[in-house]
């Protein structure tokens, strides 16, 4: 059996050629799944960008949905404590819903809205069993939920493999191990708190690509299928999605025909005037290859000191339009950072109070020229009232 994979496609983000760019990558990836003759598709999250997608969103959606074939499959999905029948449209497409959908349990999600339509099964909490030929494989699913409820959720849901098949389980949630120290998301769910027993776990969320084996389990994080976070991460391989063979449990990646570039770029300034930092970002601007048929992404992120007399309103520069640019400057003037490193100085130096009694107790002690004596033990006990027992070593000191 065939499984086409992909993930975080993001219908509804952007504007102008951004907005286009996360429907035409949507129907590629659904043709470049018709082109390979699989049999079922998986989608692990945010397939909308906005849990409430609007006319216009709905309305580009329902197209791309439509140009799946005609085929009609019934499967059947094993939920707690409930079970439905669902017909669907075309090549069957199982997902689950992202943090980007995620609802409160008193409200439609739109993939329910989806899936009343025939274009898809939601699965969340639960399981499908499929079968071609004698190859039996089960999906097992759980939605996007806050991350500081994710570890309850997963344990609470508990999936177990089903016997004498393919198991697959698919997630939408970030983990400690892939995380960017400098990233500012949180995670509560690492590697070790994922269930045993499942031929390949799959993950959407985390907006770049992934595939691990660690022990007895084969992880993969499938990547979005457009930019959205520019992260550096995201830079550094392609965008596209994955062919599944549950046979020979090989994992193939395709990657789509076009690819929209990120360019990221953290610059540190020390102590450094205006111009200095206009000039260095025009020079990192000047190397970055523009002129693409998809204008590439840049990301800068300017960081460190600003020279004494300025200010961040003093850097300024344009910025060409042929590319779509993010820039983030996080400055600290000079003299406000000389001041913290100092305050953090005095405050490593400060001594507590009995500190400082002890010291003036030493002092006095070495003035009278006294040896032999313990004076943080009688400090303590002068201290704390007892003045004869203090008197009383002093004596046999």
């Amino acid at each position: 059996m065939l499984l086409g994979i992909f993930s975080d496609s993001h219908l509804g983000y952007g504007s102008l050629d951004r907005y286009e760019e996360a429907f035409n990558r949507f129907d590629e990836s659904i043709q470049i799944f018709k082109d390979k003759s699989v049999d079922y598709i998986l989608h692990a999250g945010d397939l909308f960008d906005h849990s409430t997608p609007t006319q216009e969103v709905w309305h580009k959606t329902m197209a791309c949905f439509n140009k799946n074939d005609s085929r009609l499959s019934n499967l059947t999905k094993k939920e707690i404590n409930k079970e439905r029948e669902v017909e669907v449209k075309g090549i069957p497409i199982i997902a689950i819903h992202g943090t980007h959908e995620h609802r409160g349990r008193d409200f439609a999600n739109a993939l329910d809205v989806l899936e009343e339509a025939n274009c898809l099964l939601h699965l969340h909490a639960g399981y499908v069993e499929l079968e071609k030929n004698g190859d039996k494989v089960c999906v097992h699913g759980l939605g996007g939920v806050p991350e500081k409820m994710a570890l309850q959720v997963l344990q609470k849901y508990n999936p177990k493999p089903i016997e004498n098949a393919t198991n697959l389980l698919l997630l939408h949630q970030s983990f400690k191990e892939f995380l960017p120290f400098e990233d500012d998301a949180i995670a509560t769910l690492s590697l070790a708190d994922l269930p045993q027993g499942f031929d390949l776990i799959i993950d959407g969320h985390l907006h770049w690509t992934n595939e691990q084996k660690i022990g007895d389990k084969r992880f993969l994080l499938t990547g979005s299928s457009i930019f959205t976070q520019m992260k550096k991460l995201e830079g550094e391989k392609e965008k596209g999605v994955f062919i599944f063979d549950t046979i020979s449990q090989e994992l193939d990646f395709i990657p789509f025909a076009e690819q929209r570039k990120l360019f990221y770029n953290k610059l540190k300034f020390d102590d450094a005037k205006p111009e200095e930092i206009i000039t260095k970002v025009n020079e990192v601007i000047a190397s970055i290859p523009l002129g693409q048929k998809l204008k590439p992404l840049v990301r800068l992120k300017l960081v460190g000191t600003i020279a004494k007399g300025f200010a961040q309103k003093d850097i300024s520069f344009s910025l060409p339009e042929n590319a779509i640019f993010s820039v983030t400057k996080n400055f600290e003037m000079s003299a406000f950072k000389k001041k913290i490193s100092e305050l953090k100085e005095l405050q490593k130096e400060k001594k507590g109070v009995i500190e400082l009694g002890i010291d003036i107790l030493e002092k006095n002690v070495e003035e009278a020229k006294l040896e032999g004596f313990d004076t943080r033990r009688i400090f303590e006990l002068l201290s704390q009232g007892e003045n004869e027992k203090a008197e009383s070593v002093l004596l046999k000191e």
